[in-house]
């Protein structure tokens, strides 16, 4: 275990940058919204800003959007905003194409020259992904309850513990989906680029098709096949509990796409 441990702390050295400078980023993010959260509050704009949605954004939204209007909802929105997303989605893509980069530049050749395994190499991404995924939460969390705690009015309405830490376990769960899913492909690619191309156009669409479901009836069936379809950051929103099956689903998924990589990486040509 120690070298695997070794070789996940080399390459975590090697991203440290990126994941200190991001990490900073949603953290700030995070507090920042506690702010605007306080600044809505203090000038009664809740009301008109629902006013001002429009219709096609109530019926996606659903119920929650009233509460999505709300000085929770307003805190909460960095969890499940587009860019947020597609950050921490971005982020474990491309952390776990790196056994293809290693392939590539053919330091994986040094690698197995030690006394390592080719499962080793997938347990230390796997190790990598959780320890990143772990900090971008961690900074998120953080960042919320920094500006709940310090810097808030007094009479604002209480944020539940319960639903920051419910969207981060969503956040968490659809982050550790597609780490799996990226694994899968980075496993059998000689390419760093066409692993993390074909992983990061497999996420888009799958967003936008859930997209379309929620917003065109028509097209609500074959969103199921989407991972997102299993992320509903609103429903936490409209005050539902944590979805156990929907977490469930979707690590599901991450943990196949790692049995993939071990597989397919411990018999490929390399």
């Amino acid at each position: 275990m120690r070298p695997t441990l070794i070789l996940a702390g080399y390459s975590l050295r090697r991203m440290r940058g990126i994941l200190v400078g991001l990490g900073l980023l949603l953290g700030l993010f995070q507090f920042l919204l506690t702010q605007v959260a306080s600044y809505l509050q203090a000038n009664t704009a809740f009301e008109q800003l629902s006013m001002l949605m429009p219709d096609f954004m109530r019926n996606l939204a659903g119920p929650s959007a009233l509460a999505f209007m709300s000085f929770p909802g307003i805190v909460a929105l960095g969890y499940f905003h587009p860019m947020i997303i597609t950050a921490a989605v971005g982020l474990m893509i491309a952390i776990a194409t790196e056994p293809a980069a290693e392939v590539e530049t053919r330091f994986v050749d040094l690698t197995l020259s030690r006394p390592l395994t080719r499962g080793q190499v997938i347990t230390r991404t796997l190790l990598v992904l959780v320890v990143s995924g772990a900090v971008m939460i961690g900074a998120m969390a953080g960042g919320t309850w920094v500006g709940l705690t310090c810097c808030v009015p007094q009479d604002a309405p209480p944020v539940s513990p319960a639903l920051i830490g419910s969207l981060a376990a969503g956040l968490a769960a659809i982050m550790a989906c597609w780490a799996g899913v990226t694994l899968a492909i980075a496993s059998g690619a000689r390419r760093r680029a066409v692993a993390g191309a074909a992983a990061g156009v497999t996420a888009i669409a799958a967003y936008l098709l859930d997209y379309l479901g929620r917003a065109w009836d028509p097209a609500a069936p074959f969103s199921v096949v989407s991972p997102f379809h299993f992320f509903d950051p609103m429903a936490a929103i409209g005050g539902q509990p944590l979805s156990v099956r929907n977490v469930g689903v979707l690590l599901a998924i991450a943990a196949m796409g790692a049995t993939i990589g071990f597989v397919v990486f411990g018999r490929r040509d390399i």
